[in-house]
């Protein structure tokens, strides 16, 4: 199924439905994640903000950054979290091979779209130039036959870029993997 990035409200309905959980099991993730209180995201491919929202409730003291290359996704995102409630939450514009992420990001959040991106050597590129030593990296995207980007695949861009995989999980979730990085010592 082609995705249109046209009409965010129908992407609403796939992406926050509530069988999310069921599809992706979101709370093995989160859980995966370690996150703290006062941490720092950049949810990259943001999308209608599922995971910024779980985000912004989970980081009491801490920031999201939402942040999406298409510009639909990001009018999307600026009226989603317009409200006071959502003061920790920062929309950024991207473009699709440079994430744009803020300097002061500790974990760097990719779901669901690292697929979508062509020019991957590129986005990879500004990513190491843009994220300090510490900061975690995390990919969540489709294994098996719904893989456009097999987990090998990514673990080998990932590392020829300049990272270090430090967890790769590939059974906690029914249809996703979990990969996680870092820049190299």
């Amino acid at each position: 199924m082609a995705i249109s990035f046209s009409d965010p409200e129908k992407l609403k309905e796939i992406f926050d439905g509530e069988n999310r959980e069921e599809w992706q099991k979101t709370s093995y993730i989160i859980q995966n994640l370690q996150l703290k209180a006062d941490m720092v995201i950049a949810d990259v491919g943001a999308g209608t903000g599922y995971f910024s929202n779980i985000f912004s409730q989970t980081l009491a003291n801490g920031k999201v950054y939402s942040i999406d290359c298409e510009p639909n996704m990001v009018i999307y995102l600026k009226n989603r979290f317009s409200h006071d409630s959502f003061n920790n939450v920062g929309i950024v514009q991207s473009v699709m091979d440079d994430p744009c992420i803020p300097p002061d990001v500790d974990m760097v959040f990719v779901a669901n779209t690292y697929r979508f991106i062509n020019d991957r050597c590129a986005f990879l590129r500004n990513l190491f130039q843009q994220v300090k030593r510490h900061t975690r990296l995390v990919f969540v995207d489709f294994k098996g036959s719904h893989a456009r980007v097999s987990p090998d695949m990514a673990i080998n861009e990932v590392q020829q870029s300049g990272f270090k995989v430090i967890n790769f999980d590939i059974t906690g979730c029914p249809d996703h993997y979990i990969l996680m990085f870092q820049k190299k010592d």
